[in-house]
């Protein structure tokens, strides 16, 4: 009890102090529509919705502040610590097991990625609340068939863990990597033994129920996971996807690098050294259950194994996505500690300090160090009140969360500010897109929603891929004066000075370019500001291009976009990655897809004619990558004009 208490008193620690995040703020938005809207969001991205059902009631019952929507984290993760003291103390009987049950606890209260993921309204606690669960109910399934009650009542004996299986497919389809290792030992241990018919009878019954309960997410899963992926992600390899891990699930993510450097050998030597004890310890190996053992073993290998090759072959990788092997993970270790009983009783206990010092600092780092804090939102929020006003807008490139914290706020993609309250600038989710050419896009919205405006504010967050193309900055630079820069944890705040009216606009009356590059991309049109008309000095020309690439590309590219002299000096110039309408590099170009991309060039002074060329290179060696015709490898694609 002491313990749980300490997992619960620790968890509630500044449970509100941070703010509200996206994920966090999508969660909510999507747990708090009507219920039957919750299921077809397409805000569910590649989550089943049974997180967000239960979400729903618990803040139709209580409301959906930070503190209460995490507070189910919170709970979950508490019974998790509770079920963990379970497994653990099924490996073994009598005081050893116990006292093994007792550590692999005191673990799993204190684990700073336990702490993290109770503090933040996501599914993952109650996941491994589930599959914890869910193993519990396995075991005892395994017994009744042993003693020969589960050939007589297959609903009683293995009713509650096709329940539990269920519904923790239906709260995170990644269990389904736990589920799977279940599975192949379940298989094993069918075909061992006698009665291997009656055994394989009872788990295609268990897994058809499993399936069954599933059926109705079954359109849900199928709309979401066939087509996920992330091309832009760059995966470890598998040393360092299992160093990841390690420092993650041992002594959390957030652990200050010099508690780290010496704190993973207690984590590492330990637990393997409490371990081997075991395995020499005749009375050990005596009164150990091997087959729940075996279960643990390969729900945290086979676990870790199953999901780097899924990992390889979808691109999605962090932490959580497979935190739900440290279920098998405490237990295991508990009982590893209590091995060093067999050398001196004390010595598993002083183990356990000893992994504790570092984790003490760890725990520390995540509760108060605010480099470690999810972002500044109310930051943002507080330099917005004092600079802008209701003549202005504010533009941002991400629909959460902003609008838990700006009462002026819309945020559909083609939408606009609501009318009040009229005292508070106007806010707009900001969709960026170029691949239209309506009102839909970018200019043409920029135009709508920011052309009778005094100042734009353009609120970015660090990790977005709304704008990577930088149309918006591009325009906003074309069209006014850039007057403020502003930097918050997580969030980038510009505020752009223009004289209404404006009229943004992208330069889109494309001329045919047809210039072939060696690896299949093909330029095929541009415009840019000067082309036509010339433009006004020192400001800034905008230059659109449509690329094409004929295939996938062996290796990501980049394009310079350069104003020159006609001697050959550089005046400006302009360096992007190569994106499609997808935002992703060349390597994930569908054959035969095209897209448009801006960029821009700070025109001299001095009025004249210059030249405007174009050079592809690689983005990792800068190599150059040449005209398919031979001409050379900086083309020029036309002239611009600088008025006097």
């Amino acid at each position: 009890m002491l313990l749980l208490l300490a997992a619960w008193g620790l968890r509630l620690q500044r449970l509100d102090f941070q703010d509200i995040w996206w994920d966090e703020a999508r969660n909510i938005d999507v747990a708090t529509r009507p219920l039957a809207q919750i299921a077809v969001a397409g805000e569910l991205d590649i989550h089943p919705p049974l997180y967000f059902y239960l979400l729903h009631a618990w803040t139709s019952l209580t409301g959906a502040e930070a503190f209460l929507t995490r507070f189910v984290s919170l709970w979950f993760g508490v019974l998790t610590v509770a079920l963990v003291y379970r497994l653990a103390r099924s490996l073994r009987a009598g005081d050893r097991g116990r006292e093994a049950a007792l550590l692999a606890m005191a673990l799993a209260a204190l684990a700073p990625y336990g702490l993290a993921e109770a503090q933040e309204t996501r599914m993952y606690t109650m996941s491994w609340a589930w599959l914890a669960a869910g193993a519990l109910a396995l075991w005892r399934a395994l017994q009744e068939w042993r003693v020969g009650r589960g050939r007589r009542g297959w609903l009683v004996s293995w009713g509650p863990f096709v329940l539990l299986a269920a519904v923790s497919l239906l709260t995170h389809y990644a269990t389904a990597i736990i589920l799977a290792t279940w599975g192949l030992w379940l298989s094993v241990w069918a075909l061992r033994g006698g009665e291997w018919r009656s055994k394989l009878a009872a788990l295609v019954a268990t897994a058809a129920g499993v399936v069954l309960l599933c059926l109705p997410a079954a359109p849900i899963a199928l709309r979401q996971i066939p087509g996920y992926d992330n091309p832009n992600l760059v995966l470890p390899d598998l040393p360092g996807y299992l160093a990841q891990l390690f420092r993650a699930f041992t002594l959390g993510e957030f652990v200050p690098e010099m508690s780290w450097r010496w704190g993973r050998w207690l984590w590492l030597v330990l637990p393997l050294g409490g371990a081997l004890v075991q395995g020499v310890s005749a009375d050990a190996r005596e009164y150990m259950h091997r087959q729940r053992w075996s279960l643990l073993v390969v729900w945290l290998a086979g676990g870790l194994i199953l999901f780097y090759g899924i990992l390889i072959a979808r691109s999605a990788f962090n932490p959580r996505y497979i935190s739900f092997v440290l279920p098998a993970l405490w237990a295991l270790a508990g009982w590893a500690l209590a091995g060093w009983r067999s050398l001196w009783r004390p010595l598993p206990w002083l183990s356990l300090a000893l992994i504790f010092i570092p984790t003490g600092f760890s725990l520390h780092a995540d509760l108060t160090d605010p480099a470690h804090f999810r972002e500044d939102a109310r930051g943002v929020v507080a330099y917005l009140q004092a600079h802008a006003t209701p003549e202005d807008v504010i533009l941002v490139d991400q629909r959460y969360p902003f609008g838990f914290y700006w009462p002026r706020w819309n945020n559909e993609a083609y939408g606009f500010p609501p009318a009040a309250p009229a005292d508070v600038p106007p806010a707009q989710y900001l969709f960026v897109d170029m691949a239209h050419d309506d009102e839909r896009r970018i200019d043409h919205r920029l135009t709508a929603l920011a052309g009778r405006a005094r100042q734009v504010f353009w609120v970015t967050w660090f990790e977005s891929d709304m704008d990577p193309r930088g149309a918006v900055p591009a325009l906003l630079d074309a069209h006014g004066r850039l007057i403020d820069t502003q930097y918050f944890r997580g969030y980038t705040v510009r505020a752009w000075q223009l004289q209404p009216p404006t009229r943004f606009r992208l330069p889109t009356e494309a001329v045919p370019l047809g210039i072939r590059f060696e690896p299949g991309v093909v330029l095929l049109a541009g415009d840019w500001y000067g082309r036509a008309n010339p433009a006004p000095p020192a400001g800034n020309a905008l230059v659109t291009l449509r690329w094409q690439v004929e295939a996938p590309t062996s290796r990501s590219l980049k394009v310079s976009v350069r104003l020159k002299e006609a001697g050959g000096a550089t005046l400006a110039q302009d360096d992007r990655l190569l994106l499609n309408d997808r935002h992703v590099r060349t390597t994930a170009w569908w054959p035969g897809e095209s897209a448009r991309n801006v960029y821009r060039l700070t025109l001299p002074e001095r009025p004249g004619v210059y030249l405007v060329t174009v050079v592809l290179y690689d983005e990792e060696t800068l190599a150059a990558v040449g005209v398919a015709d031979g001409s050379g490898i900086e083309p020029v694609i036309g002239r611009l004009s600088v008025a006097n």
